[in-house]
């Protein structure tokens, strides 16, 4: 659903994406975010999702000696841009978070922040897109194999003919399409998170197609640097970085671009500093808020029923949105339910609920479920204790 507003100074968000080789001060600049200062003047909640492992787990040292309470960072490790996107939706939703066990499963705890409140977070780093990139690659290729495998069932291939058409499948041109939207989409997330973000990549050379005198197209390098990752992630983003390291070793930023003006375009800073960014935040404090929910999963959804309708005549007729709201209320009944149910539940009933769960094949986690027939078969195990 479009969203509009008359025209008017707003609270800025940064939105940054920094890029370049190892070494160079990704991870320790956008963890700078720590040292920033909210509206309130208390300081920023940071949820920090680290593709990379361990990215910044050594520099932790270094924000608890000048002064950071460590509290107010939360660190998920995963390298599942699915697992990425739903972080950024809680944070979106304004909804808990839940520590995990040692399998990765949420517990009954709610993560709370230096006050002891549950935490909220100010700002969203991603850091290693690269990383959120290859594994989405690599599961559209697993994909494609069972694509293949369907097709040498059809065909009825055996021995070699059907290992090779199998393990040699790769990635479609449709699938190409698919990671780019993916990539966008990343980004319009945070964007419509209403925190500021930063997400990380490392770098690669650039190349174009060039038609040659006889013409054939060759794929050539430009010289130039880009990230390494989802294409076209700078496009959205208000500032774009790149790091590297000067012949005498000297960490610098090559600002790309920075609609914030903080830094001029194409200006080389040595020894970058992230809270120079403060004070686009300082600027804009009292001004209202206002977040754009974008979302091109969303937009395509409209699309196709803009589309359907259309094709059956009925574009003019509004859409019935009466059946899906009574469906989302009834799941979240349901959640509260299950809430209500395993608050009341000892530490060995816990222990005993989670292996009867298990043992029906449902999940530990539900807040992502919207199956009620799923969420009723839960209540029903937690009910028998």
């Amino acid at each position: 659903m479009a969203k509009a507003r008359k025209a008017s100074v707003t609270q800025s968000k940064l939105g940054m994406i920094l890029y370049g080789e190892q070494f160079t001060g990704k991870s320790t600049m956008a963890m700078q975010l720590a040292y920033f200062k909210r509206p309130d003047g208390k300081p920023f909640r940071v949820l920090y999702l680290d593709p990379e492992t361990g990215s910044i787990d050594d520099y932790l040292g270094d924000l608890k000696d000048n002064g950071v309470n460590l509290d107010n960072i939360y660190i998920v490790y995963t390298q599942s841009l699915s697992e990425v996107r739903q972080y950024i939706a809680k944070v979106k939703n304004g909804e808990d978070f839940y520590e995990l066990d040692d399998d990765g499963n949420e517990t009954d705890d709610v993560v709370l922040d230096a006050d002891g409140e549950p935490f909220r977070a100010d700002a969203i780093v991603v850091d290693g897109t690269t990383i959120l990139n290859l594994t989405t690659k690599q599961g559209l290729v697993e994909f494609s194999k069972k694509r293949n495998k369907v097709k040498a069932d059809k065909e009825g291939l055996v021995g070699d003919a059907r290992l090779v058409k199998i393990e040699g499948a790769g990635m479609e041109l449709k699938d190409y399409q698919t990671v780019n939207f993916r990539g966008q989409d990343l980004i319009l997330d945070l964007m419509a998170s209403g925190v500021h973000y930063i997400v990380t990549a490392r770098e690669t050379d650039e190349k174009e197609n060039v038609k040659l005198p006889d013409g054939t197209v060759q794929n050539v390098v430009t010289g130039r640097k880009i990230p390494d990752g989802f294409k076209g992630m700078g496009h959205n983003v208000k500032t774009e970085i790149r790091m590297f390291r000067n012949e005498d070793g000297v960490i610098c930023a090559w600002i790309k671009k920075d609609r914030t003006h903080v830094h001029e375009d194409n200006a080389v800073i040595e020894d970058p500093v992230l809270v120079d960014w403060q004070s686009v935040i300082d600027k804009t404090a009292n001004k209202k808020e206002f977040v754009v929910k974008n979302d091109l999963t969303k937009a395509v959804n409209i699309e196709q029923d803009m589309y359907s309708r259309e094709l059956l005549g009925g574009l003019n007729n509004p859409v019935d949105s009466a059946e899906t709201s009574e469906t989302e209320n009834n799941v979240e009944l349901l959640k509260k339910k299950i809430v209500e149910l395993r608050s009341g539940l000892s530490a060995i009933e816990k222990k005993n609920m989670k292996e009867k769960l298990e043992a029906e094949g449902l999940p530990l986690s539900y807040k992502n479920v919207t199956d009620e027939g799923i969420l009723q078969k839960v209540i029903s195990v937690l009910q028998s204790k």
